[in-house]
């Protein structure tokens, strides 16, 4: 790249200089004021560039391994906008020590005519030689790292083969002993563990296991609380009968690595608890694991569950989550149940659960009503919002309500006098922001696209009547790169567009509800009795109709505390 005297890009971009230690002894031993001090000096001395032209980017402590990293991506981000004209390392294994990840970042540096130069190897990458070196040097580089790595990872084998400890962390019932350099049964965890695998053997249950910990006041080796995961990771461990697994996971939570990778050295540890035990509750939990499997029970038909995915805990805000299915009706309708995750999970909720007999016939007449209510929103905006309040609210399934919330009853309300002047749709307030915020969307990638328009015919003239700014291969590159990013932008102001038009014209979600209950012999004025409805139109195509309109539903006490609809309108109940 050419540059005026003194070093000064002609466009006044900046040059950037990285730097970058992966360990906090390197940040001790001043790495980073060397590296910082040797690159200055280049700049000021060879280069002639003033110090108010140059921008240190510092990544202390983070591995070049990959390119999470926080300074680098400030300055990533500079680069893609075009504000700077050289990137200076000191090493450069100090920017990348992967090959992809620079080749990744090296295109970006020449799209964007950013020159990289790298004072120990001595090269920059204005010229064909330095950008060949650059490549050869960090293909080495690369090698360098998986070498090591595959150094580390045939010594910490080799130690595991020798049945010596890894350094992984103790698990629940063993402690770490300094003196022997192995591990021994922590003698505060040690009964509690073998007490887990009894209660498992005689309850088959990972859940009565956890419930029993809760009891009991028996927390994890960290403090935490079990769950059923945990429960069943502990049990299964082999190391508490005592054989030695290692190098059985890609990483703590990875998947499964082949058996002939796998070291497994049995009779390595005192057995923390008996091994016939261990087997015994292993044999049960593979047995368990088998009944589980819906492939090994073809017979059995999935159960589609109505409201699953749509409740929330109104007292902790976690999701309910199916626990099983009721009593089958004699007319074969089988409600699920439903049970807040966290009081199954962790136990940390109070909640009772909830069941499709009793959301069902509130929801849905809820809805019928609604119907009702909206098609004659002339009257009910005329009677006023007590006899609104009373419709809404008209049939058994409500019978404990004592009143709607005075908010979300004067939403419904207003919305309603709205249809009721002329209004096409249903349009809480909460929507109509959202449509005023797809506009501002839209109306700013727009500006987005007039700006990149621009760009290009800038650097259209640039090319043909300045041959100093750039060569062809340059401006190829991006003008590309410039029309790519153009043609992204009207697809997402093509798919805002259409988006608007859809969410104008699918507003009023009672005009769906009234088409689905009519179509079903569902007349406005008959209450809905859900077990019978249910059988009827099947529970397929009412979760579907459910997901259509509903975004929430607040489970308090066992009963429905609040209805949140797709389309923001919000009706909330207060009972007796």
């Amino acid at each position: 790249m050419k540059t005026e005297k003194g070093g000064k890009s002609p466009d006044g971009r900046i040059t950037a200089l990285y730097v970058r230690v992966s360990t906090g002894y390197q940040i001790d031993k001043d790495s980073l004021p060397f590296q910082k001090k040797e690159l200055k000096n280049y700049c000021v001395h060879v280069l002639h560039i003033s110090p108010d032209e140059i921008e240190i980017f510092e990544d202390a402590g983070k591995s070049g391994k990959n390119t999470d990293r926080p300074a680098f991506q400030r300055m990533m981000k500079k680069v893609k906008a075009g504000k700077v004209a050289r990137v200076l390392v000191y090493k450069i294994d100090r920017i990348s020590r992967n090959l992809v990840d620079f080749s990744l970042m090296y295109d970006d540096f020449k799209a964007n005519r950013t020159t990289f130069i790298s004072l120990n190897e001595q090269f920059d990458t204005s010229s064909a030689i330095g950008e060949a070196v650059l490549k050869i040097i960090l293909v080495f580089a690369e090698l360098e790292r998986k070498l090591t790595s595959e150094r580390v990872t045939g010594v910490m084998i080799g130690r595991a083969q020798d049945g010596k400890w890894n350094g992984a962390r103790m698990p629940f019932g063993w402690k770490w002993n300094a003196d022997t350099e192995s591990p021994e049964h922590d003698p505060d965890e040690a009964e509690q563990a073998r007490t887990l695998y009894r209660v498992y053997s005689e309850t088959r249950s990972t859940a009565k296991v956890r419930d029993f910990c809760y009891d009991n006041d028996i927390q994890t080796k960290r403090g935490g609380k079990w769950t059923t995961t945990t429960i069943l990771n502990f049990l299964k461990n082999p190391m508490n009968k005592g054989d030695y697994r290692y190098n059985y996971r890609g990483s703590a939570r990875g998947t499964k690595k082949p058996e002939d990778e796998v070291v497994y050295i049995p009779a390595v540890f005192p057995p923390l608890v008996d091994p016939e035990l261990w087997e015994l509750v292993n044999a049960i939990i593979k047995e368990n694991g088998a009944k589980s499997q819906t492939s090994l029970n073809p017979h059995k038909k999935k159960h589609t569950h109505v409201f699953a995915g749509v409740l929330r805990c109104a007292d902790c805000g976690a999701g309910f989550q199916v626990s099983r299915l009721d009593k089958p009706r004699l007319n074969g309708f089988v409600p699920s149940l439903y049970i807040c995750t966290s009081r199954r999970t962790y136990r940390a909720c109070e909640a009772p659960g909830a069941s499709d007999v009793v959301i069902g016939a509130f929801v849905f007449n809820f809805v019928a009503n609604l119907v009702a209510v909206s098609s004659a929103r002339r009257e009910y905006a005329d009677a006023g919002i007590d006899e609104t309040e009373k419709r809404l609210l008209q049939g058994d399934a409500f019978s404990d309500v004592l009143q709607m919330d005075a908010v979300s009853l004067r939403q419904i309300f207003d919305a309603l006098r709205g249809i009721s002047r002329g209004s096409s749709s249903f349009i809480p307030a909460p929507l109509e922001k959202k449509r005023d915020d797809n506009a501002a969307m839209i109306e700013k990638k727009r500006s987005e696209a007039a700006k990149i328009e621009r760009a290009l015919e800038r650097l259209k003239k640039a090319y043909l009547f300045d041959d100093q700014v750039m060569n062809e291969r340059e401006y190829i590159t991006t003008r590309a790169r410039l029309e790519e990013d153009l043609t992204r932008l009207n697809n997402e102001i093509a798919d805002k567009e259409e988006s608007a038009f859809e969410t104008v014209s699918e507003l009023s979600f009672v005009t769906s509800a009234s088409e689905f209950l009519l179509s079903y012999q569902i007349q406005s004025g008959d209450p809905v009795v859900y077990s019978d409805f249910a059988p009827l139109v099947g529970n397929e195509t009412l979760r579907g109709f459910v997901q259509k309109i509903i975004d929430r539903i607040e489970i308090k006490q066992a009963r429905v505390s609040a209805i949140v609809f797709q389309n923001g309108l919000d009706a909330r109940f207060i009972y007796s």
